[in-house]
This record gives structure tokens, C-alpha cells and sequence, in this order.
């Protein structure tokens, strides 16, 4: 929410002196603050093509959509999470980190077998229905749990809920804060 309030306060506030600034240097304002700055880390962003036409000021771009991926950046000792366009992004990842996030809960039973396999059972409808997504199937003290996903956003994690509660069988799937898998560009 903080990335969304600080994309339009740069939006309302310095739209016209950024475009202004990005094209008499003949870049955008994006390609300008993605440039790696010696001593400074390195910034990377992930968003929308409408966002990208908003602070750019290229209105044409609006309509065209893209699809976009988790990023994180690991810039010095602190990481940095952000925005970026899969078009503009071309980075492998690193190295695999654990932090904070989010993921959809689809199964929380008890602890017999009946249970272990109640989640087993979840985790083969979860890769039916949502192949691409990463399932996570495990027994935490005094339960088994079935989560899916790593989002660094509760939005995020909506979205695929909203999906998965249009499908038979997920009606009580609920998205939960957890540890996640994420991988750092740097």
C-alpha cells in the first residue's frame, strides 16, 4: 500500500518536471532511475504498463497490458522490494531468500492420517488447477497444512484466492502471512 501511495504522490506531484527532465535527457523516467549508481545499490522496478505511462507521460501506452513477476532487489546490506515491467526487466536471479510475505492457505487439518492425507489430497488439486503455482504441503505442530504461493503483497495472494474460490473444492481457502521464497536480482 505505502508503493501505491508513493507512485501517486510522484504521480500528482512531479508528473510534468519528470517528463520534462527524462525527455530532454532522452530517456524515460524509469530507464533514469534503473541506472545503477556507483556506491548507491540498484533499483528495479516492477509495474504496469498504465503506471509506466502515467509517470512517463506516454498516454498511447496505456492500454497495453504486460505481465509482471515478483522482483527483489538486494542492493547493499538492505533488500529493497519495488515495481517493474517484465519488458523492461531482463535480470536471472542470484540467489534464493527467505522473507516475509504472503501465501493461500487451502487446507489446515489435524494431525492423524486421515489429515496428512486430506492435504496430500489438497495439494493434487492445488497442481490440477494452478500448475504454475508452488505448493507446500507440510505438517507444523500440531497440524497439516497445505499453502500455495509466494507473494510479496496480500494483493497478490487475492488474486489467485479469487480464482481458487471459483473452483469447487477451495471454498474455505483463506491467504495467511508467512515466510516465502524469493528470489534476489541484483
Amino acid at each position: 500500500m505505502k508503493r501505491i501511495v508513493f507512485i501517486l504522490f510522484i504521480i500528482v506531484n512531479c508528473q510534468l518536471s519528470i517528463v520534462n527532465f527524462a525527455c530532454a535527457q532522452g530517456e524515460t523516467f524509469t530507464e533514469r532511475l534503473q541506472q545503477p549508481v556507483a556506491g548507491k545499490g540498484t533499483v528495479v522496478l516492477r509495474h504496469d504498463a498504465q503506471i509506466n505511462a502515467l509517470v512517463n507521460g506516454t498516454a498511447r501506452l496505456a492500454t497495453t497490458t504486460s505481465t509482471s513477476r515478483p522482483v527483489t532487489l538486494a542492493g547493499r546490506t538492505d533488500t529493497l522490494t519495488a515495481l517493474a515491467t517484465t519488458d523492461s526487466l531482463l535480470l536471472t536471479p542470484t540467489r534464493k531468500v527467505r522473507m516475509n510475505g504472503f501465501r493461500v492457505q487451502v487446507y489446515a487439518g489435524g494431525n492423524s492420517r486421515d489429515a496428512k492425507h486430506r492435504a496430500q489430497q489438497m495439494e493434487a488439486l492445488v497442481h490440477t488447477h494452478f500448475p504454475e503455482q508452488s505448493v507446500y504441503t507440510r505438517f507444523v505442530s500440531p497440524r497439516w497444512i497445505c499453502h500455495v504461493g509466494d507473494f510479496q503483497t496480500r494483493e497478490e495472494a487475492i488474486e489467485l484466492l479469487t480464482e481458487m474460490r471459483k473452483i469447487p473444492g477451495f471454498s474455505e481457502a483463506i491467504t495467511v502471512r508467512c515466510k516465502i521464497n524469493a528470489y534476489v536480482y541484483e
